[in-house]
Formats: structure tokens, sequence, C-alpha cells
């Protein structure tokens, strides 16, 4: 399953979407399977931002990337909003510093094993 990863609530969407690509790809369920969007070139454009980052998931997979940009989101200085949208379901994740794992908490309930916390 494709999920498309968005970005918003920061100045530099784009910087932030390459940290996360990044982030996603030194983990080994999603090496490889995370980058950005074909750009789509609108008439009298040279180029276009990639805005959009794409990751190749199994189904059922959508609540543990969640999880994943959870635990990035807890590196970012500023509140930002990702938002993950698959199959026509939208998963969004809006926090910074700490409280991300309540965010998590509040999105994905409070079961050890969806947090990544238990077995």
């Amino acid at each position: 399953m494709d999920v498309e990863i968005t970005i918003a609530g920061s100045e530099d969407a784009r910087g932030e979407l390459e940290s996360l690509r990044q982030w996603l790809n030194q983990d080994e369920d999603y090496r490889g399977l995370v980058d950005f969007a074909p750009a789509e070139i609108k008439p009298g454009e040279l180029g276009a931002l990639q805005e959009i980052l794409l990751a190749a998931i199994a189904a059922g997979g959508l609540d543990a990337l969640g999880r994943t940009i959870a635990v990035w989101l807890q590196t970012r200085q500023s509140t930002i909003a990702v938002k993950l949208r698959a199959d026509g379901t939208i998963e969004e994740v809006s926090a910074s510093g700490p409280i991300a794992k309540t965010v998590a908490e509040n999105v994905f309930g409070d079961d050890p094993k969806r947090l990544g916390q238990g077995g």
C-alpha cells in the first residue's frame, strides 16, 4: 500500500520532509521504501518542489508508520503536523518535543504493543 505523507505548520516543509525521509530510511522496516513523490510540473514552471513523501508499506502498516513518525516528532523543535493518507484513510499526528508520545497515545490508544513499547 502506498502512503502519502505531508507536513503542515512549518515554514520549511520541504526541509522537514527531507528530515523525515532520512529518519524513516534509517529504520530497517522502511529503508528504501520512502522517497519524494514525483513532482508535477505545471505549465510555465521549470521544475517543481516535491512536497509529498510516498511510503510503500505492507497492508495494515499505517499504525506502525504513525508510531515511527511520532518518535521522529520528538526530535523537532517546532510544532508541525504530519498527515498520512492511504486507501481513503487519513491519520494526522501533530506535536513537537516530548508531547509527541502523548499525541501518539491519543491517536493510537494506550495499547503498549501499538505504541512500540511491548511485545
